[in-house]
């Protein structure tokens, strides 16, 4: 039931590089390393440096640098607003966070949303007009350490699970927006991303709030929102979503992909995938949740899935065919080579100990794996976010397979919730945006606003977005609306 697949394993990594601590320094256009200790922990700081617009094409100021938790180091790039002006008070911020479990953060960066895109030879980059730092600085890191340019020392355990990547990933916010950049400090804070983000960041939003709350006088980290894109939320309904997606027209296609035998045989198979997806929520011990996949992955998933990959079909896009390898996208193998460049390594200052770059780690893929991670519901999370006050935005590309679009509308519906009544009484109706410079119909949406806190007259919104045209990455198929949407979004105005 893995929501994404991704290409190699990352090389073994080894020992941290240190730096003395001094000021950042803004007026260099490329800059030594400053660190920044944190005033709650000895083990945790950050290194950053400012890039100039060699390796990335943009105006705006971007930072490089790692957060070291102790013997891990998770890497990050930065880049201002395109709005921001010189010295202000405050700034919104957006997280963004690949999936995989394994998947470097550098895909979302530079094959859809950065303020940069990888060119066609994968010998630099171009300027993207439709980046999503048009309105908010923007941060893309690798994590869990182990994926991409991410590292552990030597004999630190791998992390597998996405309550412990969501540990070290507050400890980098809470230091970044308090102490790097304290424009940031009062938010509002976004944290977005795609696929198996759709257990990162439930699991990230939990922590952050969960530790305003604990520790009120440390450093708060002003969170705002979720917006997941295509999430592996709930491994149960996206199993579920294979049938609608292959044998109906629901994703917009023109007949159903799959022919009336197959689709019966999925049918008859598909409650017993339920049922075992059920028990495996119940009782997420490895081996029932294990047993539970192979059912899924036998009965439902693999009459698809067992045809995908270089030569055969696409799970990411139902429409188009897989002529690369198994992850379909020609750019993956572009950005690896780009980041792999001797040019590359040294403006990003990479310790000598990594010795090259991939884009997904099998390695953290198979500790994820073993520990269950992949077979757990996220909804409760979820549940806790809504009933904290933090608003939530599912948005799907309607032609991805391995996220689709009727699972999400699925778990949305079925979630139990304060706004849950409100939210499954609506039908999802048609929404607009501009592309090419004409209004067009992007996709459909729901949403709701609910006061979640008697006597607290704020509400909470949760809002299904869905984008027309696109698979499972909607920045790289629909540029344009995507951009309209995130930007909808932070600004807290309504789909219709």
């Amino acid at each position: 039931m893995k929501c994404l697949l991704w290409l190699q394993a990352f090389a073994k990594l080894a020992i941290a590089v240190t730096s003395s601590q001094i000021p950042l320094r803004e007026d260099e256009s490329v800059s030594a390393f400053s660190v920044f200790q944190s005033d709650v922990s000895p083990d945790h700081s950050i290194r950053i440096k400012r890039q100039n617009a060699t390796l990335c094409d943009t105006p705006v100021d971007q930072y490089t640098g790692w957060l070291d938790v102790g013997r891990k180091h998770l890497f990050f790039w930065y880049f201002k607003s395109e709005t921001a002006t010189k010295n202000a008070r405050s700034e919104p911020l957006a997280l963004w966070l690949t999936g995989g479990p394994g998947g470097s953060s550098m895909l979302g960066m530079l094959q859809e949303l950065g303020p940069c895109l990888i060119n066609e030879h994968g010998n630099g980059t171009v300027y993207n007009p439709y980046g999503w730092n048009k309105e908010t600085a923007l941060i893309f890191v690798d994590q869990p350490a182990g994926v991409g340019f991410s590292y552990l020392d030597e004999g630190e355990p791998l992390p597998g699970d996405s309550f412990t990547a969501a540990a070290d990933m507050h400890l980098f916010l809470q230091l970044f927006v308090s102490q790097v950049f304290p424009e940031h400090a009062k938010g509002p804070l976004v944290i977005t991303g795609e696929s198996y983000a759709g257990h990162y960041l439930p699991a990230l939003g939990a922590q952050i709030v969960s530790q305003n709350v604990l520790y009120p006088k440390r450093a708060q980290v002003p969170l705002k929102s979720l917006a997941i894109g295509n999430g592996y939320v709930s491994p149960l309904d996206t199993s579920f979503g294979y049938w609608e997606t292959l044998c109906t027209t629901n994703p917009g296609v023109e007949k159903p992909i799959f022919n009336e035998t197959r689709c019966e045989i999925m049918a008859a198979n598909l409650p017993r995938c339920l049922e075992v997806a059920k028990v495996c929520y119940d009782h997420p011990d490895p081996a029932i949740c294990q047993a539970a996949e192979t059912v899924c992955l036998t009965g439902v998933i693999n009459f698809y899935d067992g045809e995908s990959g270089k030569g055969g079909r696409n799970r990411f896009d139902i429409t188009a065919p897989c002529d690369i390898d198994d992850f379909c996208y020609a750019n993956t193998g572009l950005i690896q080579d780009y980041l792999n460049l001797e040019s590359s390594f040294s403006a990003l200052s990479i310790p000598k100990q990594i010795k090259n770059f991939t884009v997904g780690s099998n390695v953290i893929a198979r500790a994820f794996e073993l520990t269950n991670d992949l077979g757990i519901s996220l909804i409760p999370q979820v549940q806790y976010l809504l009933a904290s006050q933090i608003d939530i935005l599912i948005y799907q590309g309607n032609l991805d397979l391995a996220c689709n679009t009727a699972g999400a509308k699925r778990w949305t519906a079925s979630m139990p919730w304060k706004g849950q009544a409100a939210f499954t009484s609506l039908d999802l109706k048609p929404w607009k945006s501009e592309k090419d410079g004409k209004e067009v119909v992007a996709g459909k949406f729901k949403e709701v606003n609910v006061k979640m806190v008697d006597g607290d007259e704020k509400k909470t919104r949760f809002a299904l977005v869905t984008i027309d045209g696109s698979g499972h990455m909607v920045p790289q198929d629909q540029p344009e609306i995507a951009l309209d949407m995130l930007i909808r979004w932070m600004n807290g105005k309504s789909f219709d």
